[in-house]
């Protein structure tokens, strides 16, 4: 099998490479993060492209080359007029992206511009390998030194535009030339006499802006004067002049080639293709900067489109609102309704004017043309992906439900992984495929409470994970109710003729606070028949402070999360509140599956209730005090968390998923879970000591590791953006006395921690108290 057919992408490439154009253009190659891996161009997109993905044992490929192959994930392609363009286009995007696998050239070294100083009253003509910011008029950039410079001497030799160097020094200086300075060039034909009487000033003008009308790309008038001087050659029968103008004039006529790639006009304009496929919508934006095509952008338009002027007139707010480089100009290819108060919009934006424009003709119209090719090449592209994708996820899918021996195929798949720095900042990832794709938005992540600080043990992160992300399916009041009503176990307010009952339950669990004016209105009750088998009350300390408390369940129900729905029954009452409790710390757990999390700072009221109940209660043998707050924030539904998966993949081998295994069966959960682990890539079925078989070309199996990949990328993620808060803030957490929205301030205000040690005290005071300000200096 060939280094190629080790990419799992390469299936999908070649489909995507069977529908690409013939035409010339640029193509890039992408890896799986989107970067730029390699820039190319071709004569014919279709046949190079072929050459990359072509199923061969042998290969003359170097080992560089193969390297760039195992790695593509991804095709792009920009169509061009042609060859020229092609050539322009990837010499620009190389010098833009820097691709690893491109052989980089020095910057401009390639090019060469025509340069006339329009800026000096008597305007000379260069040759020049790098535009200036002078004033001075530039064409090009042309990709032919040789080629160039021919044409040059063409047009002198047909509008006489050259004059002597030091005779133009001279005349822009203001002094008069001296004749000899120009004799020489002038006898041997590089000098057209300006300065001593050959050439007057309007004659010299004259032909300056023939060159400029030339190079404008206006050929007209430099084939009808060669034209007309080799026919009075041939009249005065001065045949070898009249066969060098011939040749001229075939030469000139050869130049019909037009480059619209690039210009310098300098103008900055953005021009924008749109293509509609069956109400899919595709952009191109091809960016010019500086009179050069130095971007092109592609956008795909969720969503249905009827017309174009319906995409444009969405798109270009939503895309502009976001941008930073506002153009001079932005090409359209029709008039839109509103162009007037989008310009307005705009020109605000940008603060200096801004048009819209529907070009008709020249060549801003032939760069809206090729926008447009390319944006319909883009959507042809995009088809022939999602196509290829949709049946090799199909497949994919229904191999898993083979493979697996599912039920049915799996559509919500969620995948998990661990990531830790030695021990620090330990977190763990869930993200998921809907129809195996990707659903961005549903992914979700943890922050490990359970392990200290520098403790390692990923069994132990990947159960909280997992017990955190699950227990939100048993998290539906209104379901849970029916599972125990089910039971016989109904959920009410108590009634006044239990009082005593609750009284009773409470003076005997000695955890449980006996306080006076405890009344049955405070409480929630769950009765089975006519037995109270499970209680809970909420307190109004002061009318400020909300505290649940005396939670209670009878022995033959522990164990079943009767308690919890008890909680979330409370809590689903008190939806913009918080909720505090106290309690022990063998049962931070519990509550932290609840939504429930430590308190820096607690109320002073309910700290002061802690210290006295521990003192008058010291042979409890419990750990008194911790102090709980679950935040209406962290109570919301959420979506992706109670929607139930079809399978977990975990990754990791045996002892992972025996962790998952444990979860699952301590939540009474019945759901799919596979391990995958990393060195062999194998599949692990629960209880299975040998991995499953799997064929290794397996689309299920290729879902399975992107889904892995993916779940390790967002851990990592995750973990970097803490480590990074963390590595700013650590150093205030450990200041007494200092909370969140002081330390914002602070970091504000003085930029650092170091800013702040090295703060005088006054401008401290200005944001803190003096018992603040002597914690610190303290502790910093």
């Amino acid at each position: 099998m060939s280094q190629t057919d080790e990419n799992p992408h390469m299936k999908d490439l070649r489909k995507v490479v069977a529908k690409a154009s013939t035409k010339p253009g640029v193509y890039r190659w992408l890896n799986e993060a989107g970067d730029v891996l390699y820039v190319g161009k071709a004569k014919n997109l279709k046949n190079r492209l072929k050459s990359y993905v072509q199923p061969a044992k042998d290969t003359s490929l170097g080992p560089w080359k193969l390297s760039m192959i195992d790695k593509i994930a991804n095709l792009d392609v920009t169509v061009t007029s042609n060859e020229l363009e092609a050539l322009i286009l990837e010499t620009n995007l190389i010098k833009e992206l820097q691709p690893k696998y491109n052989v980089l050239m020095k910057d401009g070294k390639h090019y060469v511009y025509v340069r006339i100083s329009t800026q000096d009253p008597y305007p000379c003509v260069d040759v020049v390998r790098k535009m200036q910011k002078d004033k001075a008029t530039y064409f090009g950039p042309y990709l032919s030194s040789y080629q160039t410079k021919q044409i040059l001497d063409v047009l002198h030799d047909v509008f006489q535009y050259r004059a002597a160097s030091a005779v133009l020094d001279a005349l822009n200086r203001g002094k008069e030339p001296e004749v000899d300075q120009g004799h020489l060039e002038y006898q041997i034909g590089k000098c057209n006499g300006l300065g001593f009487g050959t050439m007057t000033d309007d004659q010299y003008q004259a032909a300056i802006q023939e060159v400029i009308r030339f190079f404008k790309g206006d050929h007209s008038h430099a084939i009808e004067k060669v034209t007309s001087l080799m026919q009075e050659a041939a009249v005065a029968k001065k045949f070898e002049r009249a066969a060098a103008l011939r040749d001229n004039l075939q030469f000139i006529q050869r130049l019909s080639e037009q480059q619209i790639v690039s210009d310098t006009s300098r103008e900055n304009t953005d021009c924008i293709g749109i293509a509609l496929h069956s109400g899919h919508a595709q952009i191109v934006l091809l960016r010019e900067r500086e009179g050069k095509l130095i971007a092109e952008q592609a956008f795909s338009i969720r969503g249905q489109a009827e017309d174009h002027a319906e995409v444009l007139t969405q798109f270009l707010p939503q895309f502009y609102s976001e941008e930073a480089d506002l153009p001079d100009r932005i090409l359209i290819g029709m008039p839109l309704e509103d162009a007037a108060v989008l310009e307005e919009w705009l020109t605000q934006l940008r603060g200096k004017k801004v048009e819209i424009k529907t070009p008709e003709r020249g060549k801003k119209s032939k760069l809206l043309i090729l926008a447009e090719k390319n944006a319909e090449e883009k959507v042809k592209q995009q088809e022939a992906k999602w196509e290829s994708a949709k049946r090799s996820t199909e497949e994919a899918l229904a191999e898993l439900k083979e493979l697996l021996d599912l039920s049915d195929i799996p559509k919500r798949i969620e995948g998990y992984d661990i990531s830790h720095l030695g021990g620090t900042e330990t977190v763990g990832s869930m993200v998921v495929t809907l129809n195996g794709t990707a659903a961005n938005k549903q992914y979700r992540s943890f922050t490990i409470r359970s392990l200290a600080e520098g403790e390692v043990d990923d069994y132990a992160a990947l159960k909280e994970v997992l017990t955190r992300r699950l227990i939100h399916l048993l998290a539906d009041v209104k379901q849970r109710e029916l599972f125990w009503k089910e039971k016989g176990v109904v959920i009410g307010k108590a009634k006044k003729a239990e009082q005593k009952i609750i009284e009773e339950i409470i003076e005997s669990q000695p955890e449980l606070a006996v306080e006076e004016n405890m009344t049955y209105k405070d409480f929630l009750v769950a009765r089975e028949e006519d037995e109270i088998v499970g209680i809970i009350r909420l307190t109004d300390n002061d009318g400020k402070i909300l505290e649940l408390k005396s939670l209670w369940v009878a022995k033959k129900h522990r164990g079943d999360r009767l308690g919890q729905l008890l909680i979330r029954k409370v809590l689903q009452s008190y939806k913009k509140e918080k909720i505090y409790l106290i309690t022990e710390d063998h049962m931070l757990e519990y509550y932290s599956q609840l939504s429930f999390r430590h308190v820096q700072e607690p109320p002073e009221i309910l700290q002061k209730k802690t210290e006295e109940f521990c003192k008058k209660n010291p042979d409890l043998g419990i750990t008194c005090g911790t102090i709980m707050v679950s935040l209406p924030a962290e109570r919301k539904t959420d979506a992706s968390l109670q929607a139930r998966p079809d399978l977990l993949v975990i990754d990791g081998g045996k002892g992972q998923l025996s962790t998952v295994v444990d979860v699952l069966k301590n939540l009474s959960l019945d759901i799919p879970v596979i391990g995958l682990a990393k060195r062999e890539e194998e599949i692990f079925l629960p209880g299975a000591s040998l991995p499953i078989d799997v064929p290794h070309d397996s689309e299920a199996k290729f879902l399975l590791m992107r889904l892995r990949n993916e779940a390790h990328r967002f851990a990592n993620r995750h973990r970097e953006k803490r480590g990074k808060s963390t590595a700013i803030h650590s150093a205030l957490d450990e200041v007494p006395g200092i909370g969140d929205k002081t330390k914002k301030q602070l970091l504000k205000a003085f930029g650092s921690v170091a800013g702040i040690r090295s703060a005088a005290d006054e401008d401290l005071m200005l944001h803190v108290s003096e018992a603040q300000l002597s914690a610190l200096r303290e502790r910093l």
